[in-house]
């Protein structure tokens, strides 16, 4: 028995140490190389000393998230190409989409993960090469959580991402002395304590940050309230009359993550705060999408005037046109609005969508694009 146990232990070692060795294998420092796919930029009314609201939709590939140097030169690329516009002002709040913090996973990461060709094989090589890290997350993730597997992928570099998350906007925010919404980011249980951003065990949020101009973080995260269906096996909801509203040398700020800016609740719940600006970070997957005739969206049933007569259905485009800020910002006190959509080729995910915004009775949209888009909009003083 005492031998069978020595050859046991030999064989546990012999397995584990070629383990470590190709979970560590192929981790090589990659080089800084950024590339903007900056393909529209635009502006829209003058500057009148009141600041502005400026979108940054970003072409995002997994190099990207290789470190926190490439992460952080990508979208400080984005900002110089702003700054040279003359477009950062001490009233400026720049806006960034959906999910840009959330793919910071990979950060550090095997080199075959950035060149995969499908998420898929990205994440399973992930979890392969991560497998205890895991496994921990996996036991210990909340029973809610319906989709165990993606709970405990995004969960299982909280600290990490976190940290990186908010130390590179916080340094851009410093560097440029603006406002920024940080997009997004999936954190389980996430708090601001002492002015950090904070993880605890517990379920996965979509969250956003904002950034003060000396680089400080705002006391309190974004919540998103209503998780897509694809979101909903892994992502909490959160109530929807929690979300705070920041007071920014641009304006009293209302932000809302992506889905949240369609639902009628949404806007019921910033009624009493007087926002003047509605801010929404976005993300919608597939390339082209956004030409396709709307089949609804996750929660949000179709109404009876989501059809045309002469050619069916609206597409998705129409639909964030009709049923989001640019309808429902009426139902504020806002003057101002702006969606951000998170763009480039992050494997096999695809992405679509242009930036909106919205001046009063007036609603603007970018170009389409396969690129990267800035839009900024100066606020004046336009009415219903």
């Amino acid at each position: 028995m005492q031998k069978g146990f020595r050859i046991f232990s030999v064989t546990l070692a012999v397995i584990l140490a070629v383990y470590f060795s190709w979970a560590g294998y192929g981790r090589k420092r990659l080089p800084v190389d950024i590339h903007l796919h900056l393909d529209t930029t635009f502006d829209i009314h003058a500057n009148t000393g009141n600041g502005s609201i400026l979108g940054i939709s970003p072409y995002m590939m997994p190099i990207d998230y290789a470190s926190k140097q490439h992460f952080l030169n990508k979208l400080d690329g984005y900002m110089q190409a702003a700054a040279l516009k003359g477009w950062l002002t001490q009233k400026t709040t720049v806006v960034f989409p959906e999910y840009i913090g959330t793919w910071l996973l990979i950060e550090g990461e095997k080199n075959t993960i950035y060149e995969a060709a499908s998420i898929k094989k990205a994440m399973t090589t992930y979890i392969g090469s991560n497998f205890f890290m895991y496994l921990r997350d996996w036991f210990t993730a909340p029973d809610e959580a319906e989709d165990k597997l993606l709970h405990s992928l995004f969960s299982s570099k909280g600290v990490s991402m976190a940290r990186i998350y908010q130390d590179v906007f916080g340094d851009l925010s410093k560097k440029y002395g603006v406002s920024i919404v940080g997009g997004s980011i999936l954190l389980p249980n996430p708090v601001i304590e002492n002015g950090r951003i904070r993880i605890r065990m517990g379920p996965l949020h979509n969250v956003s940050a904002v950034f003060n101009a000396d680089g400080s973080i705002q006391p309190a995260l974004v919540h998103k309230s209503f998780p897509t269906a694809e979101e909903k096996p892994f992502v909490a909801k959160a109530p929807s009359n929690q979300n705070p509203v920041f007071n920014l040398p641009s304006g009293k700020t209302s932000v809302l993550v992506c889905s949240d800016a369609w639902f009628p609740e949404s806007y019921t719940s910033m009624k009493n705060h007087d926002p003047q600006l509605i801010l929404v970070p976005s993300f919608t997957s597939g390339n082209n999408n956004m030409d396709h005739p709307w089949t609804g969206y996750s929660g949000f049933p179709i109404p009876e005037d989501a059809f045309r007569s002469d050619s069916g259905r609206i597409t998705l485009r129409d639909a964030w046109l009709k049923y989001t800020i640019p309808s429902r910002i009426k139902q504020t006190t806002a003057q101002y609005g702006m969606i951000v959509p998170l763009r480039g080729k992050l494997w096999d995910l695809g992405s679509d969508g242009e930036i909106i915004a919205v001046a009063g009775d007036s609603v603007y949209t970018s170009r389409k694009s396969q690129g990267a888009a800035m839009v900024n909009l100066w606020i004046g003083n336009p009415s219903h």
